[in-house]
């Protein structure tokens, strides 16, 4: 497996991964993750800029020439009345093709982004997960991370 930087060449496959993700996650919570329906070219607009945007870790997982996951870590800013002693990183597209890599190369991806990001003087990386997204969950726990918060919703109408 190779885990590198993303590339332009990357997009197309990172996109279609991130719109897979999208449709499972609107199962979950069908008004929270309600997808665009435009969210396919919003993404690609998004990870294309992504590439050179400074502060930001935007990785890929790959198996020979397949795609299997991504993963993009983001700084982000800091609370006024919370001080965690450096910069603060939030990884939300983080997408594998298959449930199962969750343990293999969601590890292999989160650990890679997590050197990256301590070598760059980053303190604490913050991970959003849906809460049936068992597999994810799973590897974030063997990973050492621990649930900061959760949020709690209800459609309204």
């Amino acid at each position: 497996m190779d885990v590198r930087k993303a590339e332009a060449s990357d997009i197309k496959a990172a996109v279609e991964l991130a719109e897979r993700s999208r449709r499972l996650l609107h199962k979950h919570q069908p008004t929270l993750w309600r997808k665009a329906a435009n969210s396919a070219a919003a993404t690609e607009t998004s990870f294309v800029e992504l590439l050179s945007e400074p502060g930001t870790y935007f990785l890929v997982a790959l198996e020979g020439r397949q795609l299997q996951g991504i993963l993009v870590a983001r700084k982000f800013p800091g609370s006024p009345v919370f001080d965690p002693g450096g910069d603060t990183y939030l990884i939300d597209d983080f997408c594998m093709l298959e449930p199962h890599l969750w343990l293999t190369v969601g590890e292999a991806l989160l650990s890679h982004v997590s050197t990256l990001i301590h070598e760059h003087g980053g303190v604490q990386i913050l991970v959003v997960s849906a809460d049936r997204d068992l597999g994810k969950a799973e590897m974030l726990r063997r990973s050492g991370l621990a649930i900061a918060t959760n949020w709690w919703t209800r459609a309204l109408g």
